[in-house]
């Protein structure tokens, strides 16, 4: 059943949260800041791209990292089974960790959607079905006809509408995920939109992690953010950590997410770290050579002394992602 929140005054319940901790205001009339909502657009977006590599990755012969693995001995699957469970809709995680089905996940939230809305009736006669199936087949003949080029389009528009309603239709990851893409705007109004952004939030980090892509982070600080521990208010103090294309830093303790749009406010909360061309070395995993390129190439400010020169960490770290990031290597 949907239930659309109207409240000017309604919190984002993605996770984003102010410095003193509390959850960032969502924006008018939905249940979502917008960075957040832009964040499981990104999210929807990416999974469909990464599905589309799955097939590259099913053999076994080939490693996260892209290399040739050891063939071992024993027997073992004809292919990845983390892969033929993601993309097998008769599979099912049955602990916690396993690889979730991402048609059958996406095509969940699809068809609460459609029932929502009204796209699909809620039962459908067993008559109803087969006359519509029939009626679909003759479409699908009149469509492959010389004569009805003229009409082609409105034949495979009434085709997919039959097909959609009556169930019949053949969904695909991209075609499921661009059809919750078109109703975000109605989505980020419905109270389940958290449980949503949690699982294709989960989808989009086996497929990273099958794929080789998990990103390397660096830390930036501990967590800034007032928690109640047994009644007494102290910071979270987890630490956080940054991706080389990461749009939010997540808290893994208290949860709380900033999106990229809230990082100023984040680096005011942490203060002004500042580190030396050797502490910034064993950071990032970088060359003092490169770290001395990039100082004169962006202009950081020198907050130490000309003999030992400090500079701040978000200055390296936007550095850093700069020239790493997965963006500018595309």
């Amino acid at each position: 059943m949907s239930t659309t929140i109207t409240n000017t005054d309604t919190l984002c319940v993605l996770g984003c949260r102010a410095p003193g901790g509390d959850p960032w205001p969502a924006q008018s009339g939905y249940l979502t800041c917008d960075p957040c909502a832009a964040e499981l657009r990104s999210t929807l977006l990416e999974i469909v791209e990464l599905y589309a590599l799955l097939d590259d990755a099913l053999l076994p012969g080939v490693s996260d990292g892209g290399t040739r693995g050891s063939p071992g001995y024993g027997s073992r699957s004809p292919a990845r089974d983390s892969v033929l469970a993601m993309t097998d809709p008769r599979s099912h995680a049955e602990d916690e960790g396993d690889p979730l089905p991402v048609l059958d996940v996406l095509g969940s939230w699809a068809d609460n959607v459609r029932e929502d809305v009204g796209l699909v009736p809620r039962e459908i006669p067993e008559g109803v079905r087969r006359e519509g199936g029939l009626l679909a087949g003759w479409l699908d003949y009149t469509a492959n006809q010389v004569w009805a080029v003229g009409i082609l389009d409105k034949l495979t528009e009434a085709r997919k509408a039959i097909s959609v309603t009556l169930g019949i239709a053949e969904r695909t990851v991209s075609g499921e995920a661009h059809f919750l893409l078109q109703w975000q705007d109605w989505i980020t109004r419905q109270y389940w939109v958290a449980d949503l952004n949690q699982e294709a939030g989960e989808l989009r980090h086996q497929l990273r992690g099958v794929l080789g892509l998990h990103e390397r982070s660096v830390p930036v600080g501990a967590c800034p953010i007032k928690i109640r521990d047994n009644g007494v208010v102290r910071p979270c103090g987890a630490s956080l950590r940054a991706r080389l294309g990461g749009e939010s830093i997540t808290c893994r303790s208290c949860g709380t997410s900033w999106p990229r749009a809230f990082w100023d406010m984040l680096g005011d909360a942490l203060g002004t770290p500042l580190s030396d061309f050797a502490s910034l070395s064993a950071w990032l995993t970088v060359p003092n050579g490169t770290l001395r390129r990039w100082r004169h190439e962006d202009q950081w400010i020198n907050h130490g002394s000309k003999s030992r020169p400090l500079f701040a960490r978000p200055d390296v770290l936007a550095s850093w992602q700069r020239r790493r990031g997965p963006a500018r290597a595309a």
